[in-house]
């Protein structure tokens, strides 16, 4: 039997002016050497796979993947989940992972796969999910995230090859739409409030990685409190078709309605020249 391919790599190459990328020195500014650290920890432990690193859905990431960096560094020198989670969604701001792959519970990018792809020259290694440049080296523009191989259709085309291809191209298109979704909840109705929103926020500015992680964190917090899914859609869409920047839970008083509580007195005037009388004295 032949010798089964092997995927992760043994060593990676590291260039001689890698403190010079400028992604590289944002990094370092903003979080330092245990930054800098945090990352090359998840590099190690993606080209240990091959080249990504793959978790069920972005929660699970969350989840799992600051403790293994933890446990890797040492809890001496870091013990804080939230911190080790920041400097990864900074990683994917600063583009030094891929952001809507993060946010599928996928840690790649394109400067990732080129030196993979520059140490597996020789090897045979199926090269198709998750892709993000081509042979070349080139990024993909417009391309679905999983390739869709002629096995995963399911058609015979020798038999009917019209229909096949029919059949085929409206897979693909599924494929598109599906693999293109970005999942941040498990309801789906949630899921695609909460996309609208963000598409509402980004015609204007873009939403970094760790502003998203805190408005799901909002909802959550609903939920928690027992909210139900129609409730946080209804939340989601009151924000996004008043342009608001957070969430605010609907039975909150509003400001016009605070001033309703509040009754005016209405003074006599008898009450009048009482008062009149004293500022009078006092005087």
């Amino acid at each position: 039997m032949a010798r089964p391919i092997k995927k992760g790599l043994s060593y990676f190459p590291k260039d001689v002016d890698y403190y010079e990328d400028f992604k590289i020195m944002d990094l370092m500014n903003e979080y330092g050497p245990l930054g800098q650290t945090i990352y090359d920890v998840v590099i190690s432990m993606i080209y240990r796979e091959g080249y990504f690193l793959e978790f069920k859905n972005f929660e699970q990431l969350k989840k799992n993947l600051p403790v293994k960096i933890i446990k890797t560094i040492g809890n001496r020198w870091i013990n804080k989940k939230d911190f080790v989670l920041q400097v990864i969604l900074s990683c994917a701001d600063i583009g030094l992972f891929d952001y809507d792959l993060l946010m599928q519970g996928v840690v790649t990018s394109v400067g990732v796969q080129r030196r993979y792809d520059t140490v597996t020259v020789r090897n045979k290694v199926q090269k198709e999910k998750y892709r993000l440049i081509d042979e070349n080296g080139q990024p993909l523009l417009n391309e679905p995230i999983k390739g869709v191989s002629a096995t995963e259709t399911n058609v015979n085309i020798t038999e009917n090859r019209d229909s096949a291809t029919d059949m085929q191209q409206k897979k693909i298109k599924e494929n598109k739409s599906k693999e293109n979704k970005t999942v941040y909840f498990d309801s789906e109705k949630v899921n695609d409030a909460f996309a609208a929103y963000l598409a509402m926020r980004e015609r204007s500015t873009p939403v970094p990685g760790s502003k998203i992680v805190n408005l799901i964190e909002q909802l959550n917090t609903f939920k928690d409190k027992g909210c139900s899914d129609d409730d946080l859609v209804e939340i989601v869409k009151e924000a996004t078709s008043k342009g608001w920047m957070n969430f605010y839970k609907s039975d909150k008083k509003k400001p016009e309605q605070s001033k309703a509580n509040f009754t005016e007195r209405n003074y006599s005037k008898d009450d009048m020249e009482s008062l009149e009388r004293k500022l009078l004295t006092r005087r």
